[in-house]
């Protein structure tokens, strides 16, 4: 369930889609492409959204380094993307009681 919240959020945030349209799967593709388009053509957009969304750096210079051969940058990233915002709700919840 979070995963789903997390891709909706994202997808939101970036403007990607009118809200509830996609579901899981096709808002993940969404993001995916998303991001390999900054990757190819705005890589200083994509590098700001990473930060403001404090993902970390660590984690995201490892994952790009190892990237498997059956999966793109983009893949990684955003799923990189989607566990921080998992910890994001998380913690909302946790201290919103």
């Amino acid at each position: 369930m979070q995963n789903k919240e997390s891709i909706q959020l994202l997808v939101n945030q970036l403007q990607l889609a009118p809200k509830d349209t996609k579901n899981e799967q096709e808002q993940f593709e969404l993001l995916v492409a998303h991001i390999e388009h900054l990757i190819n053509n705005d890589f200083n957009k994509l590098i700001s959204i990473l930060y403001r969304m404090d993902v970390s750096e660590d984690k995201l210079k490892k994952a790009i380094a190892n990237v498997p051969t059956d999966q793109s940058s983009a893949d990684i990233i955003a799923k990189l993307m989607i566990e921080r915002e998992n910890q994001k709700i998380i913690l909302r919840a946790k201290y919103s009681k």
